[in-house]
Parts: structure tokens; C-alpha cells; sequence
């Protein structure tokens, strides 16, 4: 059953883009930089990474997620910025436009909350528990 789940959630996120890897410390990995621009005035970059673990013991699949943005630009002086989120993200949305000196636009959007629903919906499909863990040690072996 763990594997059928673990297939199932590889499957689904493949779906929407997004890749799993079986790792050596859990069950799946993902790490993946959603954004990666730079424009004439700036730059910004997102990065996220998530570890899922299906615990048979108590038939719970365990997930842990970070993002990580970094943005830096130049808008009448200098800006920087750098953030972190770790734990639920089930219903997180990004979106942005940024505007180059030249007028064009930069956007872009995604849903980081169809990551987790995702692995949700393959545990509960299969009669499993699901958990967000705020620690990444608790998503591991």
C-alpha cells in the first residue's frame, strides 16, 4: 500500500509540473526553483522544496515544505529581500508583475498549495492520514 501511495503522489505531481524523486533520507523529495528572473532593474528567485514520508506504522504520510524568495533590485535607490516559509502551505497562492525601465511586464503565477493538496488527496484516497510537520526531521527516515 506505502508504495502504491508513493507511485500515486509521483504520478499526480508530475501532473502539474512538478518532480519527486525518491530519496535516501525520505520517501519522496522535491526541490524545484518556480522562478528563476532578472530583469534589467532587479532580480527574483523562488525556491521550494518539500520532503514526504508515508509512515506504514500509523498509515500517515508526513509532509514538510520550505520556500525560500530572494529578490534584490534598483527602483530610485536599492532594495533586497529575502523570506522563508516553513510548514502549511495548502492554500498559497504567488503572483506578481514587475515592470522593466523599458515598460515591458514580467509576470508570474503559481498555486504552491496544489503541491500539498495534492499529496493530501493521494493519502486520503487510500484510506491514509494526511500531516503537515513544521520540523523536516519529521518528515525523514
Amino acid at each position: 500500500m506505502k508504495q502504491q501511495i508513493l507511485s500515486q503522489i509521483e504520478s499526480k505531481l508530475g501532473a502539474i509540473g512538478v518532480i519527486a524523486k525518491p530519496d535516501a533520507k525520505t520517501d519522496l523529495f522535491v526541490e524545484a526553483e518556480l522562478l528563476d528572473a532578472s530583469f534589467s532593474t532587479g532580480k527574483k528567485k523562488i525556491r521550494y522544496e518539500a520532503a514526504i514520508l508515508a509512515d506504514e506504522a500509523d498509515k500517515t504520510v508526513r509532509m514538510y515544505e520550505k520556500t525560500t524568495e530572494l529578490s534584490a533590485g534598483v527602483s530610485f535607490g536599492f532594495s533586497g529581500e529575502s523570506t522563508m516559509q516553513s510548514g502549511k502551505t495548502l492554500f498559497r497562492k504567488v503572483m506578481s508583475v514587475q515592470y522593466g525601465p523599458d515598460g515591458k511586464a514580467y509576470e508570474y503565477t503559481f498555486d504552491l498549495g496544489a503541491i500539498a493538496k495534492t499529496v493530501k488527496y493521494a493519502a486520503e484516497q487510500n484510506g491514509w492520514k494526511f500531516k503537515t510537520v513544521i520540523l523536516k526531521k519529521n518528515a525523514m527516515f
